[in-house]
């Protein structure tokens, strides 16, 4: 009898494991198919992520084609109004333009060319240029910049700041032309002291101002005179220390701990959030810094000067170290821009004698690690060189999804002629509008757009 009962629970022991196998398999059998399906998905996902970013290309074996400009809007100004500069919206949708009349004037981007082709262009309907929007500043303005996040689409991240004499500084909406938000420093006895340079962090939330021997930083969300001071001379002798007024800075976007800031004393300091900890003192400029730009992937910084014939690229791998230079014309103190394409390939520069000229950076990035013969090379060769005005182009741009480069030109003219001494001053104040010098200056004050790639003969 127990030997039939042992047989019997072994045998319903069997079935319930038999039947448990069952069970698992035909649980998994009905979810591999649902599994296969996420699989599916996510591989569709990744694919989506990996697909390669576009950047526009360009054609340097040719001189560009001119789309429209803006001449007449710079004609009948009460000053002189030459540019100061032109900066393209990170959407691509307008152009920011200052001018010494003291207003910063938006230009659309021709409805024609949404149409036409990434590189061939197709004819523009549009040839004069005319401002959507003016803003007009109390005083000359220093500086301006576009707000990181800036989108037509949507119309709270329509913002612009700007900085200028005698004034707070300014967030605008880009969209109405109206004052947004004001932020106030003070200096030593209670007056609104003016910013010299300000920069938006990268992710929007933080107005960076430059004054003399310190930085002023802002929460972009709560105006008024509440900001952290960050002074960049040090007084202990023992870390780097900064002196002069800052007059450009810019945050590193592939690491937004790190910012630079540059003075008038020809001095260039690198600094870590959040407490504005100096890393490093940069020196080798012949002239006061005036611009400064990170390349895309964070690891080199390029700086011009006023006065000064090389733009230098620093390795930020080894502070101290300069790549490379690229020489260009600036006769002036006049801030002439530069700026970089969106994938950090080609830099373009202006100068004082109305052309552009563009460098292929990634000959110098290449050349530091090969046995190349161009490993002794310090100055970077010029990859194309096209006039595109009769007078100084001050302010270029490249456009964030188009082979569009936009420039801007002009500068102060005097009847007379003055003698060696004007504007050699070498105090560190902003002398950016230094007369020029010439028995018989060629003046241009204008917006100009220009096409970087193929023509469509056809359709024009």
């Amino acid at each position: 009898m127990e030997s039939d009962m042992i047989e019997v629970s072994s045998e319903i022991v069997q079935g319930v494991e038999l039947f448990n196998e069952d069970i698992l398999q035909k649980e998994l059998s009905e979810n591999a198919g649902a599994l296969q399906e996420t699989l599916v998905v996510q591989d569709a996902e990744l694919c989506v992520i990996a697909e390669p970013v576009y950047y526009p290309e360009y054609q340097f074996d040719s001189p560009w084609t001119l789309v429209c400009s803006a001449q007449k809007e710079f004609e009948n100004t009460k000053t002189q109004g030459f540019l100061k500069g032109c900066k393209w919206s990170p959407d691509g949708t307008c152009l920011l333009a200052c001018a010494d009349d003291g207003l910063l004037r938006l230009f659309d981007l021709p409805a024609d060319l949404y149409n036409s082709h990434k590189k061939t262009f197709q004819g523009c309907s549009t040839t004069e240029l005319s401002p959507s929007l003016r803003i007009k500043e109390g005083e000359i303005i220093y500086d301006y910049c576009w707000h990181p996040h800036m989108s037509s689409w949507n119309l709270e991240t329509c913002l612009l700041a700007s900085t200028a004499k005698g004034s707070p500084t300014h967030l605008w909406d880009a969209y109405k032309g109206t004052l947004t938000a004001t932020y106030r420093a003070y200096n030593n006895v209670d007056e609104v002291e003016a910013a010299n340079s300000l920069c938006i962090s990268p992710d929007g939330e933080k107005l960076y101002c430059g004054f003399d021997k310190c930085v002023r930083v802002f929460d972009i969300q709560t105006p008024g005179r509440h900001c952290e001071m960050r002074p960049t001379k040090s007084t202990d002798g023992l870390s780097a220390s900064q002196s002069g007024i800052i007059s450009c800075i810019a945050v590193n976007a592939a690491l937004p701990s790190v910012y630079a800031a540059a003075s008038y004393l020809n001095t260039i300091g690198l600094y870590s959030e959040p407490e504005g900890v100096a890393l490093c003192v940069l020196e080798g400029h012949r002239g006061g810094v005036t611009h400064l730009k990170f390349s895309p992937d964070g690891m080199v910084l390029y700086s011009g000067g006023r006065k000064d014939p090389e733009i230098l690229c620093w390795d930020l791998r080894n502070p101290g170290q300069v790549l490379y230079t690229m020489h260009r014309t600036v006769e002036t103190n006049q801030r002439i821009y530069f700026d970089l394409d969106p994938s950090g390939h080609y830099l373009i520069s202006g100068d004082t004698s109305g052309c552009v000229t563009i460098w292929d950076t990634q000959i110098g990035v290449e050349t530091s690690n090969s046995e190349s013969p161009l490993l002794s090379m310090k100055s970077l060769p010029e990859r194309f060189r096209c006039r595109v005005n009769d007078d100084c182009t001050n302010g270029v741009s490249f456009h964030p999804w188009l082979p569009l480069v936009a420039t801007s030109s002009g500068q102060r003219h005097l009847t007379c002629r003055l003698n060696n001494s004007v504007g050699d001053s070498s105090s560190d104040s902003d002398i950016d509008d230094e007369p020029s010098r010439q028995k018989s200056p060629s003046r241009e004050n204008s917006v100009k757009l220009w096409w970087a790639y193929n023509i469509d003969r056809e359709a024009l």
